[in-house]
């Protein structure tokens, strides 16, 4: 989990850093951080948050650390069936749904809670295993 809040802190977001790490075997396969896709302008460089520039909360240009970290794999040719992602912070339903089809096995998740939990539950209920990492 430590590699995972070292990758987060590459996380172009202005309101939150967010970390995920695929690992199989006990090897690190990829890497994600929450930011916008490629080739846009961030946060960081624009010094405000994109939601607030576009005016409304339903303005969401953000890619998930935990998507990105897909995403890495996918552009690699990595298949991920039977991994582990470590992420610190809640999972949303989005993320669940693209762990739960691309085979990830296990999520181990240090909680935020700023989440509803219901991205958890989908894990769960899929026959991912998830374990709960204790802060502190």
């Amino acid at each position: 989990m430590e590699v995972v809040n070292v990758i987060a802190k590459r996380s172009t977001c202005l309101r939150r850093k967010v970390g995920a790490v695929i690992t199989m075997d006990r090897r690190i396969l990829s890497h994600g951080y929450n930011g916008v896709p490629a080739g846009h302008e961030h946060c960081c460089d624009t010094g405000k948050c994109l939601k607030d520039l576009a005016g409304t909360e339903e303005y969401k240009v953000c890619v998930h650390a935990e998507q990105n970290a897909i995403c890495q794999c996918a552009k690699r040719g990595l298949a991920v069936e039977g991994a582990t992602l470590y992420v610190n912070a809640d999972v949303c339903i989005t993320c669940a749904k693209l762990i739960v089809s691309s085979g990830i096995a296990r999520v181990v998740v240090a909680r935020d809670n700023r989440g509803n939990g219901d991205g958890l539950e989908l894990l769960r209920k899929s026959g991912v295993e998830v374990v709960e990492w204790p802060h502190g």
